[in-house]
């Protein structure tokens, strides 16, 4: 499939034009879905999803066009990101960027953790008053390593969840970890890429808070990881009703591999954007972590160049070095265990998220489980249309709805 743009000088000219117009084409790549097949044996007895779903790809099936269909099942990314890096680059870039996709109004509240931390939580729409009896979803959504609520993917994808045409509306609510977004430091412990404690903390009080709204959970990079590491952690116990993931490193040893080798996308955009939101983090919150007992070098921290160099003086200080700690983190492990239906997109060309890295196997044996796979679309980018617009965004509110509509049929 191939899409076109044509160019006109809109004028007349004195004389004619050797070319009139400019034809960029686009190549479009299906989607690769990874899932346990229901012909084969599964490895888990007994198992059912919702209702007469044995495997979350009969819910992609009756549910998810754009993820099964081939007609629909596509991606054709921006001619002008064609590759990787650059799709990766423009997420970054335009991180701040507002359009009618993503012009929305955030409702702040702010969260007490069980172990004194501060966490806070942006909400689309506004949030309602606690104990309120509503069963419209709430979908829980974490950004990246340095990442918040105002990242143009995460207010796109808010404002798609809530203002669906087709489909049930969502409530969104943003978690911004430790320190993130103007989230005031209350102890020296920063967030990192192992440690559930901060989301099981968030997910427990939405489900007491709102105990008739169904909870979705949905994870970028490293938010991610902690989904996915979270929802294995708790197996067969998770309160929540689903889980996506979208450029999950599952890896994070080579994830940091990845990252750390000499490369323009690496050297001039991806570490030069970390360690300057680590830096206006640890300055706002530089006499809280100062006064920590965990004894933070503050003069080294406000100069790191890469995030090796930041991870060695904060998240590894108890392990061996920053590598030791990057294998500790890794969520790898934990896509066997989990048991709520878990929807991963991952993209093959992703400069951080190496597609090496996914355990494609476990896939392939826990029905719970589905992979969409695409050729093209770097790590959180996968733009598409000669104005970019977010792929993922369709593929998200159908699974959402899809296992939503399940349960639903299982409880009626």
């Amino acid at each position: 499939m191939t899409t076109s743009l044509l160019v006109s000088a809109g004028a007349r000219l004195a004389e004619p034009l050797a070319i009139t117009s400019l034809r960029v084409q686009a190549t479009s790549f299906p989607v690769q879905l990874v899932t346990w097949q229901p012909s084969h044996a599964s490895p888990i007895k007994g198992h059912q999803i919702y209702g007469q779903a044995r495997s979350i790809r009969s819910i992609l099936d009756s549910h998810c066009p754009s993820l099964t269909d081939p007609l629909l099942a596509h991606m054709t990314p921006t001619p002008f990101l064609n590759s990787g890096n650059l799709q990766s680059q423009y997420c970054i870039l335009n991180a701040l960027k507002r359009d009618r996709h993503s012009n929305i109004v955030y409702d702040r509240e702010l969260c007490a953790m069980s172990n004194g931390g501060t966490i806070s939580l942006d909400w689309y729409p506004a949030r309602r008053p606690l104990g309120y009896l509503d069963s419209t979803p709430i979908v829980v959504v974490m950004s990246g390593i340095a990442g918040s609520s105002y990242e143009y993917h995460i207010r796109c994808l808010a404002m798609s969840l809530a203002n669906q045409s087709m489909g049930r509306e969502c409530r969104v609510v943003v978690m911004n970890h430790r320190g993130t977004s103007k989230t005031p430091l209350t102890t020296g412990k920063l967030y990192d890429a192992r440690d559930t404690g901060d989301f099981c903390d968030i997910i427990q009080g939405l489900k007491n808070s709102y105990p008739q709204a169904p909870l979705v959970g949905v994870g970028f990079s490293m938010g991610a990881n902690l989904l996915t590491r979270y929802l294995g952690e708790q197996g067969s116990k998770s309160p929540l009703a689903a889980g996506i993931a979208i450029c999950c490193p599952f890896d994070m040893h080579a994830l940091a591999v990845a990252v750390h080798r000499k490369s323009l996308f690496n050297d001039q955009v991806f570490h030069p954007t970390l360690t300057s939101a680590f830096k206006r983090m640890a300055k706002r919150n530089y006499d809280v972590l100062k006064a920590s007992s965990i004894g933070y070098d503050m003069d080294a921290i406000m100069n790191v160049k890469c995030l090796s160099e930041f991870d060695s003086l904060t998240h590894a200080k108890m392990y061996k070095d920053c590598w030791d700690y990057y294998r500790d983190s890794s969520s790898v492990a934990h896509v066997g265990f989990i048991r709520t239906p878990y929807l991963a997109i991952n993209t093959v060309d992703d400069p951080t998220s190496v597609a090496s890295s996914i355990p494609l196997g476990h896939f392939r044996e826990n029905p719970y489980t589905a992979l969409a796979l695409l050729e093209h679309g770097g790590h959180l980018g996968l733009f598409t249309g000669i104005n970019p617009e977010i792929w993922y965004l369709s593929p998200v509110a159908e699974f959402i709805n899809g296992v939503l509509a399940s349960r639903q049929a299982l409880i009626l």
